[in-house]
């Protein structure tokens, strides 16, 4: 099976999308532990001013003038005292908030909606507390087109979620003695199993947009296949590394603590890109697991920590 993988994984790096203002990228911080989607149009970039990080995306501009449109800023700071309190340094002097509860990822929160005092702009705050942190997400946008804005909205705020790997859907396989926590945004693109094997494979959301409307994935694959030796990890890698061939350079390799295993990085290059795989190894008895993430190779700084969650929740027996 190890020798179909690096294949397996590759179908599932580009997929066909649409226009640019309609596909949601999803963007994840894995320093934090949460994750966003927003239009694949807008820009972004990052600061940390007082104590917090943001996150800042701005949507294009409008009019003949491309006066700034819609602004959103993912957020993350200390929480001292109640969601009001903090919503506070937002809301004073402005209008009259409409306020109502939320919850993401099992985490109850705060959404305010209110205008400025002058009635030219309009704003939206969700905030999400995790003791000791607060996690929010903020825009503002043009009263005359906030209506309009609206479903995008929408659909940016559906996607906040704390990455808890302890409140990820279990991936299970009584059979194989297998379980592993999948974040809700990756999605079950094939399942294959024999008498001895095991192929669990899923896509992530979308991360990345080429030109011609492709969205760009990452692909996590599950495997489980006899071990060479009963509870022999050292055999397991180095006929894994054997079976793969050259074409896999390994560019670190380290013990994987949480799951008494490696952790391994490698490179490799199809004919029309280059890509980078996190993959983790494991032995129980005489079963032997991988997980392995793979991504391209710009893409693969940005979700390599996913890998670290979804590995964090590997359990077999």
């Amino acid at each position: 099976m190890s020798r179909l993988l690096p294949a397996l994984l590759l179908l599932g790096l580009a997929c066909r999308g649409g226009r640019s203002g309609e596909v949601l990228l999803t963007y994840f911080n894995g320093e934090f532990g949460v994750s966003v989607g927003y239009p694949a149009n807008f820009t972004g970039n990052e600061d940390r001013k007082d104590g917090i990080w943001y996150r800042y995306f701005l949507g294009p501009g409008q009019g003949p003038e491309r006066r700034p449109g819609l602004a959103v800023t993912l957020l993350v700071g200390p929480l001292a005292g109640s969601l009001d309190d903090y919503a506070e340094a937002y809301l004073a002097g402005q209008g009259a908030p409409v306020s109502r509860e939320v919850e993401r990822s099992g985490f109850k929160g705060r959404e305010y909606e209110y205008t400025s005092g002058d009635a030219a702009t309009r704003y939206r705050l969700i905030l999400i507390p995790d003791a000791p942190r607060v996690y929010g997400l903020y825009a503002q946008g043009p009263a005359p087109s906030w209506e309009a804005q609206r479903g995008i909205l929408d659909r940016i705020a559906a996607t906040l979620a704390l990455e808890r790997p302890k409140l990820y859907r279990l991936a299970k396989d009584d059979a194989f003695g297998l379980s592993i926590g999948i974040p809700p945004s990756w999605r079950e693109s094939r399942r294959f199993a024999s008498r001895d094997t095991l192929l669990l494979q899923f896509q992530s959301p979308p991360l990345a947009m080429e030109g011609g409307g492709q969205t760009v994935h990452a692909s996590l694959a599950v495997t489980v296949e006899p071990a060479p030796e009963p509870d022999d990890l050292d055999a397991y890698y180095d006929a894994t590394l054997k079976k793969l061939g050259d074409a896999f350079k390994v560019l670190s390799h380290e013990p994987w603590s949480a799951g008494r295993g490696y952790v391994d990085v490698m490179m490799v290059e199809s004919a029309v890109s280059e890509s980078r795989i996190k993959r983790f190894f494991a032995v129980r008895g005489s079963r032997a697991y991988s997980i392995s993430l793979e991504a391209r190779e710009d893409v693969f700084p940005r979700v390599q920590r996913w890998a670290d969650f979804i590995a964090s929740s590997f359990t077999a027996r």
